[in-house]
Parts: structure tokens; C-alpha cells; sequence
């Protein structure tokens, strides 16, 4: 319920066990100047997953079976633009129930086979070669019990028939563009409560075991070269090709969907009845889809660097370092309304006016996402010399990219220009160090004295770090799409202006803003806002961890080991980000804090 935090008894018991089997090899061989290497990696792996839900609840959908409700300040047609209100009256925005839960035995075999080449034709000069294998099948299940939606399988011309006020399903076909993988349901899927369903039987359409393709054409290479300038300078380049491997995820978890487990939901209804006169049954299905291709996603690395030795025993490295992101993970809603729709028809049901009718959101896990990363990296490190050690790094960096996480969920499915923005986990500076440091005090002093006073060392870490993004976003579905995703406000001013970046102590108590809440406003209806993703940033964050030793030697190879450590020696508290709610009576301002605080570890240990 907008703006408070929501009330849910939790999902229901459930339990996930599978087998992990692998086998690796690698061999060596050494000829003249060369290293070769190759390697295979094989694993037989899976899941017994009685666990298909989302852990978190998403808009439109639900985590238990008993059913959630998502009242929001949505200004459609019948709704009072207040969710407490709407709350009060028992009008609700969506309405989700999930059914009896199933049990899908997912398993997969993954390959890796690699060769390599190190080759010296210089003594100051190596040169590194390589390429890597891969097939990763994808996830399947021994039963048959997983199924997606697939927009070429649906017909428009025998769709379900909806009612336009209330959104429930009147009749027509129940499971119109569902696909079930293979031919048919095995023998071992007998105990299934529709193996013997012929309408469950006629979505067997020879699809693949996986719902997805199986690409057997993915070469990773890669290339590096160390060049030594003179005794104390190496310059470094290399470049790589790296995909990774999709596993199972709440964006994945196929067995979840109907026929098997059935989950319906609708919008703009009455609490006390939400089903209408057909109950569940004539709720509009929820569903988890796969894109039928379904790549890889793939990083093209690459980085160039010098490391030079410099007095006092440091090495000092620095580097660029650059990424390429593609195929990235991310959700779509392929059942969205076109901007406008809602409120182009006051009083239609949005089912009524989906693309895909008997369906509600249709979240499809595409593999679409893009990214950059540019970094300068620069590192000074001190080997432990004379009782002392010391390292230090900063990192100077940008990342952009339209998904940062794969359960990122596009806000318009029609247009993603949008998206593309600062990468939510973007950190422009981050600077950390750490040392270690003998007290020479009484250190050689073999008496009662020295015993007693000396073998002191003290150590620590300190980071220091930008904030991460923040977007001014909201749910209450004002472009009338039929969903309830964020959605960008409109951006009409600096959000700079007028703000300090101080702690507030809430609205009307100080002017300490974050950001200026007077830069962002509502947009009209039936429209997306402007504001760019995630052009702000939140607060930054640093702690001083110290921690003190002192060994006292007993006898022989007895010792006594006294430890203090003391995580966030300072006592500083770090702030939280702003509310980025723009109904929120805080919105702009910091008001709460990380709960960081100091912590004192003592030990005594007795070293035999």
C-alpha cells in the first residue's frame, strides 16, 4: 500500500535440493619457450525445486497462496489517487494468487574445454594465448513440467473472451500460446494432476527440451602480453572474451507457470470479491517467459597497464581497464498496454485490452542488455619489509548500461531508450587501504621487560566511496500501461539546486535536502516521464577498521596471542539515500543512517 511498507506472511514452506557432479582435468606440457596448457571442465548438476515462486513479491504477482493485493496511487478510472483510500473503500490496483505449487526436477550438463599457450621469445617479453569452449545447454527438466509463453504459438482469432468491466475470462481457451517442451510428459511424469489433460497434452509442440536454444558456436579467446622496459618497469596489455552461464533464477524458474502451477491475476477490483462470480478460475493467468533464443551474456574485455617499482619498496601499478556488456539478462512485460490505453477507455478492465487476452503481466527474461565500463586503476603496494607492510588503490570509474540485474524489468516493453543510464551499482571514486605495522618498542629485548611490553602489532583497513545511483520512480502506473513497474517522473528543473547534502531531520524541522524536490514533477497522464535513469547519486561511505596483536612467547612454540579488534574505530555513521518516493513527505531528504557502529572484538588465544 503506498507510501507504507508492505504486509506479507512470507511464502509458503518450501524446500529446493539437487546433485552437483564434476569432473576437471589439465595438463601441462613445456617445450623450448612454450608452456602449453588444456583443460575440460564437465558438470552434471541440478535441482529438485519445490521453491518456484518469487522470494520477493513483484508488481502484479504474489508470493503465496494466499493471495496479495497492490493498492496504489493510481488516478484510473475509479480509483481515488490515494492507495490508503483505495485501501479503505477495498478497491485494489492488482490482485495475484498463486495455486497448488509444483515439483520440477531441473537438471543441466555444462562443458568447458580450454588450451593455452605461454610463450617466452624474450626474456623480458611473454606472450599469452588461448581460446576456450564452451556448451551450456539449457536447464530442463526430466518430467516435462516447465512451460513459457510464446507470442508466434498464441491465436488471435480463438482467444480467451474477456469481460471489459471486471476483466474475468467468459470463456475461450485457457492455455492459448503456452509451450510445453518435447513431445510429451515421460512415464516418470504419471503422478502429475494433468498428465492425462488433453488440453495440457496439445502444447507439447516439439519445442526445445529447455524452452531455448542450445548455442554450440561460443568461442571465448583471449590474449596477453608483458613486456619489460628495463628491471624495474613491465608494461602489460591483454583482451579476453568472457560469457557466463545463466543458472536457474526467480526469473527462470519455468515450473512455476501454468499449467502446472497456476497463478492468476487482475486489475482495478473489489477487495471483497476479486475473483467476481468465477473465483480464481476466471482470473486472468500470470506467467514467467523465456526468450526462445535466449543468449549468452557476453563481457569483451580489455585493459592495458605499466607497473614500475619505485623507491622505498613499492610497486606501483596503474591501468586502464574497459568492458563491453552484451546480452545481458534483464525482464520485459510482452502483455503491456501502449502508453495512453488506461485512459483511453475509462471504465475497461486493462485485461480486456491486453495484447495477449486471458493473460496478465507476462514477465519474459531476455537476454537484451547492454553495458560500458571505463576504469583507471591505480594500486601501491609495500611488501612487508622490516616490519612494516602497506597497500593503497583507487579506482576511478563510470558504468552505464539498461539492466544492472536481471530482475530488471523495462519500463516501457515497447521503447528501452530509457533505460540506458548510470549502472545502479556505479561508485565514481573508491580509494581503500590497509598496513600492517611492527612496534618496534622492546621488540629485541629478551627480559621480563620485553615480555611484558613488546611483540605489539597493529594493523588495518580503511575504505572510502561515492554513493551509488539513485531515480526518482513510481508505481502508481500514470502512463496507463496496465502495470505497476516504476515508472520516471518528469524532470522540469536542477536537481542540484537548493541542496546541501545534509542530514535532515524530517519535513518541516530544516531545509537539509538531498537533492531538489522541486525539480521533479508528476507526469501527465498517460504519458512516461523524462527523467533520466538514475542521474543522481546518494550519499558516500567510509570505515576505519583497526585491530591490535600482541604474542607473548611462553616457551619453545607456546605462545599467548592477545587480539582487539575494532570494527569502525571512528564511530562514524554512514547516511542512507534519500527518498526517491515523490509522494513521500521526505522526498529529497536524508533521514535515516546505516546503523554502523563501533564494534570491539577482544580474544585471548593460547598457540601450541
Amino acid at each position: 500500500m503506498s507510501p507504507f511498507s508492505e504486509i506479507d506472511g512470507g511464502p509458503y514452506p518450501s524446500s529446493s535440493v539437487g546433485p552437483i557432479n564434476t569432473f576437471a582435468d589439465a595438463t601441462s606440457w613445456v617445450k623450448s619457450r612454450h608452456t602449453f596448457k588444456g583443460g575440460v571442465v564437465i558438470e552434471y548438476s541440478g535441482e529438485n525445486d519445490f521453491d518456484q515462486i518469487n522470494v520477493q513479491p513483484i508488481p502484479g504477482s504474489t508470493n503465496n497462496q494466499n493471495g496479495r493485493f497492490e493498492f496504489t496511487n493510481t488516478t484510473s478510472a475509479g480509483h481515488t489517487g490515494l492507495g490508503m483510500a483505495d485501501a479503505a473503500i477495498g478497491i485494489f490496483t492488482n490482485y495475484a494468487e498463486i495455486g497448488q505449487r509444483a515439483l520440477t526436477k531441473w537438471r543441466a550438463l555444462a562443458a568447458d574445454v580450454f588450451v593455452q599457450d605461454s610463450w617466452r621469445p624474450a626474456s623480458n617479453l611473454t606472450i599469452e594465448g588461448g581460446v576456450r569452449y564452451v556448451l551450456w545447454p539449457q536447464w530442463y527438466s526430466t518430467t516435462n513440467n516447465i512451460a513459457t509463453f510464446d507470442p508466434a504459438r498464441y491465436s488471435t482469432t480463438n482467444q480467451a473472451i474477456i469481460d471489459p468491466a471486471t476483466g474475468r475470462i467468459l470463456g475461450g481457451p485457457r492455455y492459448n500460446g503456452i509451450v510445453l517442451p518435447g513431445t510429451g510428459f515421460p512415464s516418470a511424469a504419471s503422478n502429475l494432476a494433468v498428465y492425462n489433460d488433453p488440453a495440457v497434452k496439445a502444447l507439447f509442440i516439439g519445442a526445445p527440451r529447455g524452452l531455448a536454444q542450445t548455442h554450440k558456436n561460443v568461442f571465448e579467446p583471449r590474449a596477453g602480453l608483458s613486456y619489460g622496459i628495463n628491471d624495474k618497469t613491465i608494461l602489460k596489455v591483454s583482451s579476453g572474451v568472457f560469457h557466463n552461464r545463466v543458472t536457474l533464477n526467480d526469473s527462470m524458474l519455468l515450473g512455476g507457470n501454468p499449467p502446472f502451477q497456476p497463478q492468476v491475476s487482475v486489475s482495478n477490483g473489489l477487495v471483497d470479491n476479486p475473483g467476481g462470480a468465477g473465483g480464481a478460475a476466471s482470473l486472468p493467468l500470470g506467467m514467467t517467459a523465456i526468450d526462445p533464443v535466449f543468449k549468452h551474456p557476453v563481457a569483451y574485455m580489455y585493459s592495458a597497464g605499466v607497473q614500475r617499482e619505485v623507491p622505498w619498496g613499492f610497486v606501483v601499478d596503474a591501468a586502464y581497464v574497459g568492458r563491453l556488456g552484451r546480452n545481458l539478462q534483464r525482464e520485459v512485460n510482452i502483455n503491456q498496454l501502449r502508453a495512453g490505453t488506461v485512459q483511453a477507455n475509462p471504465g475497461i478492465n486493462s485485461a480486456f485490452l491486453r495484447p495477449y487476452k486471458g493473460y496478465g503481466v507476462i514477465r519474459e527474461s531476455e537476454n537484451n542488455g547492454r553495458s560500458t565500463y571505463n576504469g583507471l586503476q591505480i594500486s601501491a603496494d609495500r611488501r612487508y619489509r622490516n616490519g612494516f607492510k602497506f597497500g593503497a588503490a583507487y579506482t576511478l570509474s563510470h558504468s552505464e548500461d539498461n539492466a544492472s540485474n536481471k530482475r530488471d524489468v523495462l519500463f516501457n516493453s515497447y521503447d528501452d531508450s530509457g533505460m540506458w543510464g548510470n549502472s545502479s551499482f556505479d561508485r565514481r571514486h573508491v580509494f581503500n587501504f590497509y598496513y600492517i605495522y611492527d612496534v618496534p618498542l622492546f621488540q629485541k629485548d629478551t627480559s621480563w621487560k620485553g615480555h611484558a611490553l613488546g611483540g605489539w602489532q597493529i594493523s588495518g583497513a580503511t575504505f572510502m566511496r561515492t554513493g551509488t545511483p539513485l531515480w526518482v520512480t513510481r508505481g502508481d502506473d500514470v502512463a496507463g500501461v496496465g502495470d505497476s513497474f516504476g515508472q520516471p517522473w518528469d524532470l522540469v528543473g536542477d536537481p542540484n539546486a537548493n541542496s546541501n547534502g545534509r542530514f535532515s531531520l524530517g519535513a518541516g524541522l530544516d531545509q537539509n535536502f538531498w537533492f531538489n524536490p522541486a525539480a521533479y514533477v508528476k507526469p501527465a497522464n498517460g504519458t512516461f516521464g523524462n527523467a533520466p535513469r538514475n542521474n543522481m547519486y546518494g550519499p558516500g561511505q567510509y570505515q576505519w577498521d583497526i585491530a591490535l596483536f600482541k604474542n607473548t612467547q611462553v616457551r619453545g612454540r607456546q605462545s599467548i596471542q592477545f587480539r582487539a579488534e575494532i570494527f569502525n574505530f571512528l564511530n562514524h555513521p554512514n547516511l542512507n539515500n534519500p527518498s526517491t518516493d515523490p509522494t513521500s513527505s521526505t522526498f529529497g531528504r536524508v533521514t535515516s543512517k546505516d546503523g554502523s557502529r563501533r564494534d570491539i572484538q577482544l580474544s585471548l588465544r593460547y598457540l601450541f
